[in-house]
């Protein structure tokens, strides 16, 4: 009876909920990228350990663990193995671990009987020890009604828009989700892959913050954004250890697996590659040195006034080899902080202030172009003298054609994925083109208009212009309120002010460390929560407006975007008018000497051929699976079914059909009783994609 009343207490809403969308989220990232078990799995499972013993040991060793190793361990399994694929640079078994380390360790606390058993203030105990550095949380409301609950939701129904236009609605007939070929030489799978990426990096690490508060001590974030930020400090600080030595001693060191940072000049540390350092690092030293000013105008202790000027000279130091978009971000920081301060410290009249401040700041563009014209006259180093020079053609060939085109000078390949996005933008201007939509566009063997001079795919080179391309004006404008919701209900207008310049040079949630970092500043201020906010966002009909605002826009969205794709047919007729020709659900083609289509799942479908002579024959394919039952299941053209017949078996995983097609037929679907890879030989389909026998 004790354990039936425990096993009531559980928070079960919680619980499910944590469950599923953990569950969700790792198996959609397995689905974009079936890397082989015995490449993924050993990195994983050591992130996966670090994070779960963490977060079962205790609330707050979990909290800093986990932190350091979010921008210390992306690069993980690169180090060891150089030659894996680009995307195994991820942090989700950390974020898993820690999610499931949290839900099991709140599990035990209940069950055990936390709340019943009067602790001493000290005990060796093993059981003891622990109930006491693990509190028991404390009940909170639904988690339906807490915005970050809303964000993983828009996450999920941006990512279902994006199944939908790699997929259509094949699985309404029963085909699941078959890898067509959404471009020539290009799967749907692929087509997938970057959303679903976007989903891994910015999802887990919302979902870890989201069920440390739901699984708080009480309502206060504080002791949670204490913990997280000691722990990013530790990693932060090993990061500049790191870039040092790679500057100055070795840029081998630990640097495996970055791309072409290195063959650069640029040093990535342990960052996932120098893009993501460039603006990392300066914004993560700005985030704890405005931490550290706050601490001193309050104790005024000497030691914080060391802590500033360490990190802005060791920062500066490793700016030398970073990207531009480093020192863009970290003299603007600089320049706005010394304002900021100077005036604080030496005008006391509010009106003086903010009028002294605004000259100052009207006056800054100005000052910054005579640091860029002394940058241009520089020898060295490399980044500072590309800055200023690059600047310098950019404002003369500004002065000359008087045209934005000049902004070509600054950065070509930059200004012609800009000059893509906004022409995808005029083209779906209201509901967009679908999350991180530009780099299979690109590779759209048909598209019109800009073309890029280099072989470079990628994402659109300024965040605001990714999202308004992508979600078109109604979903950033649903994006957009949800961020202003969150930054008004905790107040964090300064961390989200971290953000705007780096954000201006890049897609940056695209990588894992780099949507940690983004989604700590919005979920924990610098200052105290505003508590009015919280007040009025906890009465009743705050709540249920934001609910049905925050689940109903979203829908609509949905909705919205996904009308065009019920009209581009199911199975082998999806995008057909688009591409020219029908597709086959072939999870790798045949090329080169190869003669043979690979099929995996349980049903295939494809648009028969009209020619007489090949609709009667043999069909033959083999299997690496025997004892099969296969069954051909013939439909008209409104693919209703005509006939049902069974391939016969042969030797060595061998299936042959012998017959003529059905009067009517249009289409025909092999359908397995369990999953399978089927090879197919490539002399059955037309220039068309129509199969047909021989």
């Amino acid at each position: 009876m004790q354990f039936l009343n425990r096993l009531k207490k559980l928070p079960f809403e919680n619980l499910i909920f944590f469950l599923f969308l953990s569950y969700l989220f790792f198996a959609l990232y397995r689905f974009a990228y079936p890397v082989p078990k015995n490449w993924y799995f050993p990195g994983f499972l050591l992130q996966f350990a670090i994070s779960f013993s963490a977060q079962m040991y205790s609330r707050k060793s979990g909290r800093i663990i986990t932190a350091a190793a979010a921008i210390l361990i992306s690069r993980l399994t690169w180090i060891a193995e150089p030659e894996l694929p680009f995307h195994l640079t991820d942090t989700i078994g950390l974020f898993l671990g820690a999610i499931l380390g949290i839900w099991l360790r709140e599990v035990l606390l209940v069950l055990s009987g936390r709340s019943e058993v009067a602790l001493p203030k000290q005990s060796d105990l093993l059981v003891t020890g622990w109930f006491l550095r693990n509190p028991l949380s404390l009940g909170q409301g639904s988690v339906f009604l807490q915005t970050p609950f809303y964000f993983l939701y828009l996450l999920l129904v941006l990512v279902l828009c994006s199944y939908f236009a790699g997929f259509g609605f094949s699985f309404l007939e029963g085909l699941g989700s078959p890898e067509f070929f959404y471009y020539p030489k290009i799967s749907s799978r692929e087509y997938l892959s970057l959303p679903i990426l976007i989903l891994a990096s910015v999802g887990f690490p919302l979902l870890y913050f989201f069920a440390e508060e739901r699984f708080a001590t009480n309502t206060s974030k504080e002791a949670i954004a204490k913990h997280l930020s000691f722990g990013i400090l530790i990693g932060f600080l090993i990061q500049l250890t790191i870039i040092l030595i790679q500057e100055f001693y070795s840029a081998g060191f630990l640097s495996a697996g970055s791309n072409l940072s290195v063959s650069a000049g640029r040093m990535p540390g342990l960052f996932v590659d120098s893009g993501s350092s460039s603006w990392l690092v300066p914004v993560i030293a700005s985030y704890f040195i405005l931490s550290y000013y706050q601490k001193y105008k309050l104790t005024k202790e000497n030691f914080c006034r060391i802590i500033i000027a360490f990190l802005i000279i060791i920062v500066s130091i490793i700016g030398i080899k970073q990207a531009k978009a480093f020192w863009v971000i970290w003299f603007g920081f600089l320049f706005v902080s010394a304002i900021i301060a100077i005036t604080s410290a030496f005008i006391r009249s509010n009106i003086k202030l903010w009028i002294v401040r605004s000259v100052l700041f009207l006056s800054l563009p100005l000052f910054g172009i005579g640091i860029l014209f002394g940058f241009s006259k520089l020898k060295s180093p490399e980044p500072l003298v590309s800055l200023g020079t690059r600047y310098i053609s950019f404002q003369s060939e500004l002065f000359r054609s008087k045209d934005l085109g000049a902004l070509r000078e600054l950065d070509e390949t930059r200004y012609d994925l800009l000059k893509i996005s906004l022409e995808n933008f005029k083209r779906k201007t209201w509901f967009g083109n679908g999350l991180a939509s530009l780099p299979m566009e690109l590779k759209n063997p048909n598209r019109e208009g800009t073309k890029l001079k280099s072989n470079l795919i990628d994402l659109p080179p300024n965040f605001f212009i990714s999202i308004l391309t992508d979600l078109g004006i109604f979903g950033t404008m649903i994006f957009l309120g949800l961020v202003g919701l969150f930054v008004w209900e905790r107040n964090n207008y300064i961390n989200i002010s971290l953000l705007f310049l780096p954000f201006l040079f890049g897609m940056q949630v695209q990588h894992c460390d780099g949507a940690f970092i983004a989604l700590f500043l919005l979920f924990y201020p610098l200052g105290s929560i505003a508590v009015a906010n919280q007040m009025k966002r906890n009465s009743t009909w705050f709540r249920y407006t934001v609910l049905i605002l925050s689940i109903g826009l979203p829908l609509h969205y949905l909705i919205l975007f996904s009308g065009d794709f019920i009209k581009s047919g199911t199975g082998a007729d999806f995008r057909k008018n688009e591409l020219g020709f029908y597709q086959t659900q072939a999870t790798r083609f045949a090329s080169g000497n190869e003669r043979e289509d690979e099929f995996h799942g349980k049903i295939w479908e494809w648009k028969l051929s009209k020619e007489s002579a090949r609709r009667s024959g043999t069909f033959s394919f083999r299997t690496k699976d025997e004892n099969l039952q296969i069954e051909l299941i013939w439909l008209n053209l409104e693919k209703r079914l005509l006939l049902k017949t069974l391939a016969n078996p042969a030797p060595n995983g061998y299936y042959i059909w012998r017959g003529t097609f059905p009067p009517g037929a249009e289409f025909v679907r092999l359908k397995s009783k369990t999953k399978t890879e089927l090879f197919v030989s490539k002399d059955y389909f037309d220039y068309k994609n129509q199969f047909g026998s021989l």
